[in-house]
């Protein structure tokens, strides 16, 4: 399944759910939200991989991908100090290679898609402040791309994520936040000559600020 059929899932199942849970009273309000941040990779994908496979002598250690700018959007469907809300971005990376590699033409191209559903706890409301602090926790899938990437299976991986992050209001219906996310994976990749790599704990923290509209006012 594409990343994008599963982030479309992810906010049909976040819409409805507060469809269902909407009273009388309009306590629940949709929150839309765009994004930029850091996507910040902690752990390598490859202890060892051979990167041209007609010859012994070029065999790169620990490869990974880079830090990188992140962009997504969100949709927030909010209750009282509970929130479901659904996320995706898409990361504009590169293999974590050596230069004189990248100037000999081989292929540092990379890109990486997250997407998550997740349950959000307002821990913190200042009393006579606009300021809320919130935890978070949920699943989601990191999808890991790129001309090298694309010749190994197994490069979408199911992750668990957490996180915490502030919302501050500007008006009652516009709110600046900031959210650092910690999408944790396993990635076991499998060569085309069917040889399965052994599988590496992931980390891929995203540290994202965005500025969220509301349609419905805060009461």
């Amino acid at each position: 399944m594409s990343p994008y059929r599963v982030f479309r899932r992810l906010t049909l199942v976040a819409t409805t759910l507060g469809l269902l849970a909407t009273p009388a009273s309009g306590q629940v309000k949709v929150g839309l939200s765009a994004f930029a941040g850091a996507y910040l990779p902690t752990n390598d994908l490859f202890d060892s991989v051979r990167l041209r496979p007609d010859t012994s002598s070029l065999i790169i250690t620990n490869l990974g991908v880079e830090p990188a700018l992140l962009l997504g959007g969100r949709v927030t469907v909010r209750f009282q100090r509970f929130s479901v809300e659904a996320e995706a971005g898409y990361a504009f990376t590169r293999l974590d290679i050596p230069s004189v590699l990248v100037n000999a033409g081989f292929p540092d191209d990379a890109s990486v898609v997250l997407g998550s559903l997740n349950l959000l706890y307002d821990l913190y409301q200042a009393a006579f402040s606009p300021l809320s602090i919130h935890l978070s926790g949920g699943a989601g899938f990191v999808a890991r791309g790129g001309e090298f990437l694309d010749s190994f299976d197994g490069t979408t991986d199911l992750a668990a994520v957490i996180g915490a992050g502030f919302r501050y209001g500007l008006s009652p219906v516009v709110f600046l936040r900031f959210d650092l996310r910690d999408y944790i994976s396993s990635f076991a990749a499998k060569a085309s000559s069917g040889f399965q790599f052994e599988s590496k704990t992931q980390n891929d923290l995203v540290g994202t600020v965005s500025v969220e509209f509301s349609l419905a006012p805060a009461r």
